[in-house]
């Protein structure tokens, strides 16, 4: 049975006279209209027409914005001011509810029967570009999420947490060190698990994901073990972000071992590649010695506009590289390769997924900024100078060149996923895409969820640099839902 989350309500309070209005009501709409239509209760009223409603809110300015009987905006501000606002609420409902675990276990177990089909031979999931991905769409995924808001690190623990207890990981480890599940002793059990989880960073024969180079525990005790992991690929670009990019992970090494040990379990990551460091090392704590995973304190505006802007020119930064791996002019990672397999990426979305309603809106808002701040974009600008037009172009236009974008051999170097294609009925478009490695596979679970939310914001983003618009971009069929092609209908909002 799972928690209901009571809907956020927004009221907005404006006049046909207000100037600020208008472009503030403009936001809400597109910030709600991201996925959050059925948990965000968004309700207009006129001063003017209801006086007694601006005397009971105590509305002082307009516009005024009220979420959930506290008024949180007052007067005309800046559009990343309003966005900030509206995220920081969705957010903070995000963190503080549960999935039903059943749920939980029963698609978090399809999934792992799917990914060891594929690591084993068994079946190749994507038939047409191979169950493989590069880095740095992962990577760029990532970074995509966490310029959204600085809460975003702990919703990502908080899925990787989950996936520890209930996904592929302890199945994994068992089978790399069967040991594992045959002592009762705390002790000799909780250094089977260390050793298991070296193991699991560096092996490349009986589980190849391509997840790490390698990992050596470089402290062990009867409470803590330290973890020493080469060339993660959530992190292995090794640009100086600036902060940790391996939440998820953390949360995951903090679930496996609290189902192994079968008491509280908590992780942090002490260095990153991300943060100037050369490996990513990771402390686990049991029992009284659980590591608890804080919140980060909150900024406030000027420091929250500068962590954006750094993720922006970070994500800028990372473009090139990931151009240099994929033409063959440089390896990010020596060893191993700069391929992965889909399983490293398929379990932040699918758990993100699971773990709250509200992340649907987040993995659209992130997809968004890649669409509208990652690479490709001199393509894009590329294939309009060819077709011999100016931006901003029609929906019709704008989506017949998303599609040549889309189906440019240079954009498929990633694998991201196979063939698209593009359906028009009237005034309605669709885009049909194969193999898309966030949920490849997965149509024999019908998890009766989409999965790629991420996909569609970076289609809206990209759409919105050729049309100036914003427009919504909703996934109708999912592999997770059974289908076999994920389907995206694309809408202008008037």
């Amino acid at each position: 049975m799972s928690v209901e989350v009571t809907p956020i309500r927004l009221i907005m309070f404006s006049s046909e006279d207000c100037v600020y209005c208008p472009p503030i009501e403009m936001i809400v709409r597109e910030v709600v209209g991201s996925g959050m239509q059925e948990m965000v209760h968004v309700s207009t009223i006129d001063v003017d027409d209801d006086p007694e409603a601006k005397k009971q809110y105590n509305v002082m300015a307009l516009p005024t914005l009220v979420i959930n009987d506290e008024i949180v905006l007052e007067g005309g501000m800046d559009d990343d001011s309003v966005r900030e606002i509206l995220w920081s609420t969705l957010l903070n409902q995000a963190v503080s509810s549960e999935e039903a675990v059943s749920q939980t276990k029963k698609s978090l177990l399809s999934f792992t029967m799917n990914i060891m089909d594929s690591l084993n031979g068994t079946r190749v999931i994507r038939p047409s570009v191979g169950d493989y991905t590069h880095i740095g769409d992962f990577q760029l995924n990532l970074l995509s999420l966490y310029s959204l808001d600085p809460l975003i690190p702990h919703l990502l623990y908080k899925a990787g947490y989950q996936l520890g207890l209930y996904g592929v990981i302890h199945h994994s480890l068992t089978l790399l060190h069967p040991k594992i599940g045959k002592t009762a002793k705390p002790n000799l059990k909780f250094k089977h698990l260390a050793y298991s989880l070296q193991l699991f960073f560096s092996d490349r024969e009986i589980l190849p994901t391509l997840l790490a180079k390698s990992a050596v525990i470089t402290e062990l005790t009867p409470t803590k073990i330290t973890i020493l992991i080469e060339e993660l690929a959530s992190a292995s670009l090794r640009i100086n972000v600036g902060e940790n990019m391996c939440d998820f992970i953390a949360g995951q090494l903090a679930g496996v071992t609290e189902a192994v040990m079968g008491v509280k379990a908590g992780c942090r990551e002490l260095t990153c590649l991300a943060n100037n460091s050369d490996y990513c090392t990771f402390e686990i704590g049991i029992g009284e010695d659980a590591i608890e995973r804080l919140l980060p304190p909150l900024e406030n505006k000027d420091e929250r506009a500068a962590r954006r802007q750094n993720f922006y020119e970070v994500i800028h930064e990372t473009t090139e590289i990931i151009s240099d791996s994929l033409l063959m002019r440089k390896i990010l990672r020596s060893n191993i390769g700069d391929f992965m397999h889909i399983s490293v990426f398929q379990p932040i979305i699918i758990s993100l997924k699971l773990l709250d309603k509200f992340s649907s809106s987040i993995l659209y808002s992130g997809g968004r900024e890649l669409g509208v701040f990652g690479p490709g974009k001199p393509l894009l600008y590329k294939l309009v100078k060819e077709k011999g037009v100016d931006v901003p172009l029609n929906l019709s236009e704008g989506v017949e060149l998303l599609y040549e974008y889309l189906s440019h051999p240079t954009y498929h170097l990633g694998r991201n996923h196979g063939l698209v294609r593009l359906h028009r009925n009237n005034d309605n478009y669709m885009l049909e895409v194969e193999e898309n490695s966030s949920i490849s596979g997965m149509g024999v679970a019908n998890m009766n969820k989409t999965f790629c939310d991420f996909q569609a914001g970076f289609f809206a983003g990209r759409l919105h640099i050729l049309i100036g618009k914003d427009p919504t971009v909703k996934e109708i069929e999912c592999q997770g839902m059974g289908s076999k092609n994920c389907k995206f209908l694309i809408k202008v909002n008037e």
